[in-house]
């Protein structure tokens, strides 16, 4: 068996930060906003109260669209003791599903231009860089978005800081630091011939997008794709997020997080900051397409690139641009777009069926080390997405 892509996307940024601090496991407080009222909601709940002592969060967002309705459930508090439930419209980092609207937005740019996502990075970067490549294949955009390109989980200058201050040691990873990584690069592996995971392949991206547009990573976001869409609750800008919808974030340790405000030359690779509901407004336009550029770069995000698949002991996945094609072990026959993310106190995982136009989101308010307990809760909470 491969090399547990539980791992590659959740935990080795944990590993990076505090490889030495022991999973505390936190039961949600018994409080929830679910009416009980209708067959979905009962079935939510008996899956939750199911699985809540094996959950390990402090507070659970939960987000369903399906037949063209959405559903909304929240567990557990927004913050320790004070008995907020989240809701819709509760502020959590989402970590790495930024990096699909990272690739949507990179995708249009390469349509504008009438070019593909096989158009080569180096026009995009700093003209004093060398030429990314391996074996003389160049790195291109292709390569970038489905993690192909040979590069590392993390940028090789990048410092992590003690857990309880790991936020700075993203605020200061700068363009300068970024570049001189680039400078020293050594591609691990020939261009498209393996699937590694990368911040840093995404982070330049990022930098590609900063240029075609000379504009902030964040300010293009937000006018290529988030006011579009109308994700008006979602902004890579923490200032900008209204303070009483935001929940607290906990590390796995169970001691309460910084904020990861800004991300700096890394912000393409996580820096989101979203609500349930507007995590399905976004699935509901990837469901929906527009018929504009915008919609034919979000079709084309959905393609697999790379046919190998990764696989743990709840699912295989493989590489789309951004995405990832999902299939759980307990339904084979079941392809879902999908994406997690993590940051210092927050976990978040969103699933799309393109076949059966509908979604999942779970955002958690707290790390864990383990996820194996949730990846039961998941697969249950999918199986209602397709049954109901």
């Amino acid at each position: 068996m491969k090399k547990s892509s539980n791992y590659i996307l959740i935990c080795v940024l944990l590993l990076l930060l505090s490889a030495c601090i022991k999973d505390n496991i936190s039961i949600p407080a018994d409080l929830t906003n679910n009416p009980q009222s209708s067959v979905i909601d009962i079935s939510v709940n008996d899956i939750f109260n199911n699985h809540k002592d094996n959950i390990n969060t402090v507070g659970l967002s939960i987000g369903i669209l399906k037949g063209g309705e959405t559903y909304f459930y929240g567990y557990g508090e927004t913050k320790k003791g004070t008995n907020i439930v989240p809701d819709e419209n509760s502020i959590f980092e989402i970590g790495s599903i930024t990096k699909t609207f990272t690739s949507i937005i990179a995708t249009e740019m390469l349509l504008n231009n009438n070019l593909d996502i096989e158009t080569n990075i180096k026009a995009y970067l700093p003209n004093n860089l060398p030429t990314l490549n391996r074996n003389g294949i160049e790195v291109n955009f292709k390569h970038l978005l489905s993690h192909t390109a040979g590069f590392p989980f993390m940028p090789s200058n990048f410092r992590a800081k003690p857990y309880s201050d790991a936020s700075k040691a993203w605020e200061e990873y700068d363009d300068r630091l970024l570049f001189s990584f680039l400078d020293n690069l050594h591609l691990s592996s020939v261009p498209f011939s393996k699937m590694q995971y990368s911040n840093a392949g995404m982070a330049v991206v990022g930098a590609a997008i900063e240029k075609n547009y000379n504009q902030d990573y964040r300010n293009v976001l937000q006018n290529r794709l988030l006011t579009p869409l109308n994700l008006n609750n979602t902004s890579a800008y923490f200032e900008r997020l209204d303070e009483k919808k935001w929940s607290a974030g906990y590390s796995f340790n169970g001691k309460e997080t910084d904020y990861f405000k800004s991300l700096n030359a890394l912000n393409s690779a996580g820096v989101i900051k979203s609500t349930t509901k507007d995590l399905l407004t976004y699935a509901s336009a990837n469901i929906n397409i527009p018929e504009t550029v915008l919609g034919n770069a979000i079709k084309l995000s959905h393609e697999v690139q790379f046919k190998e698949y990764e696989e743990n002991n709840y699912y295989k996945i493989r590489s789309c641009s951004g995405w990832f094609e999902y299939v759980n072990n307990n339904f084979p026959s079941e392809k879902f777009i999908w994406h997690n993310g993590a940051t210092g106190g927050y976990n978040s995982e969103m699933f799309i069926s393109l076949d059966h136009e509908s979604a999942l989101v779970l955002l958690y308010n707290k790390r864990t080390l383990d996820s194996s307990n949730r990846e039961l809760f998941v697969a249950e909470m999918l199986q209602l997405l397709l049954n109901y």
